[in-house]
């Protein structure tokens, strides 16, 4: 099979909505380093991990995923997935392609920028005068060297000073969820990392993490980008940030919004006292909360869906 080695699939994954701007700047960074770029996600491209506790409904989703990218490489010449997420990455890696056969191989965003260091240098016309922290985790480094890739496409940038932080465990924060105190523990060694340092900035690699230290953006005088925000600033991009605009607008507005008196208050004392003063009688069924599995039921319709979606 004849192809094209700039016919590439774009695989974002399933984080459209809260990451648009990150997802569409790094298809232009892909454009401008000189791939084809077809870009694809959302439920119709589904990894299946989401449906992991209906080991059928998954293995369907994952199989009809891999049958699309077949097809994409067999009838467009788009060998060649280029990955977003590090979970569908290892997904694809791990479970994926070993259970059903592929016609492409799957890179990750930062790998085949890196492998184009030429035209990426000559497109990084633009100097970004930043002292800038990068936060790392090690746990995708069995998959693809992310640390080191990061920092040979950042070292590229005019004007930036990069400081390699703390390695956290883990492949993103989001997998530290699970362990008490681990989150907040890899945030704190971060921030206090980029601030002993004299950092303006900390940098993120993951959307998972993105999501999680954006909403310290301003304090100590650090801001928060991810990494394709820094590379598309220094192509002269717009690299606007709504996610962490909208973390910001929520902090200031909670902080208004509150009686000087309550700030006092920590989270948890505050919100049990609200608790105790609400007659959960009098509330409507479908805003009650399950504390067994911490999300909302309405007459069984969770259950349903999750049939019907599986």
């Amino acid at each position: 099979m004849a192809v094209s080695n700039d016919r590439v699939t774009f695989w974002f994954g399933c984080n459209m909505l809260r990451h648009a701007e990150m997802i569409r700047l790094s298809i232009m960074l892909l454009e401008r380093v000189g791939y084809d770029v077809s870009a694809v996600g959302g439920p119709a491209y589904c990894c299946g991990t989401a449906h992991d506790h209906e080991l059928r409904a998954s293995s369907n989703m994952a199989g009809r995923t891999v049958e699309k990218f077949n097809e994409g490489a067999t009838t467009d010449g788009r060998d060649k997935v280029i990955t977003w997420c590090p979970s569908c990455h290892m997904h694809m890696s791990d479970i994926m392609a070993p259970g059903n056969a592929t016609h492409f191989d799957i890179a990750h965003l930062s790998e085949v920028l890196s492998d184009r260091g030429a035209q990426l240098t000559s497109a990084m016309n633009v100097p970004v005068n930043r002292r800038v922290l990068l936060h790392r985790h090690v746990g995708f480094a069995t998959h693809v060297d992310i640390n080191s890739r990061i920092v040979d496409v950042l070292s590229r940038i005019s004007g930036l000073e990069l400081i390699e932080g703390p390695a956290h465990p883990g492949h993103m924060c989001s997998s530290l969820a699970a362990v008490p105190g681990a989150l907040a523990a890899a945030a704190q060694g971060t921030w206090s990392a980029a601030a002993a340092n004299g950092c303006d900035t900390v940098c993120t690699i993951f959307h998972s993490c993105h999501r999680e230290l954006a909403g310290l953006d301003g304090k100590d005088n650090i801001r928060v980008r991810n990494w394709v925000h820094l590379v598309a600033e220094s192509m002269g991009i717009d690299a606007s940030d709504a996610y962490r605009d909208w973390r910001l607008a929520r902090r200031r507005n909670s902080r208004h919004s509150r009686p000087a008196a309550s700030r006092n208050f920590s989270p948890a004392r505050s919100g049990s006292a609200r608790r105790r003063r609400v007659d959960r009688a009098r509330l409507p069924r479908a805003g009650r909360r399950d504390r067994r599995r911490g999300r909302k039921v309405c007459d069984g319709r969770w259950s349903r869906f999750q049939q019907a979606s599986g």
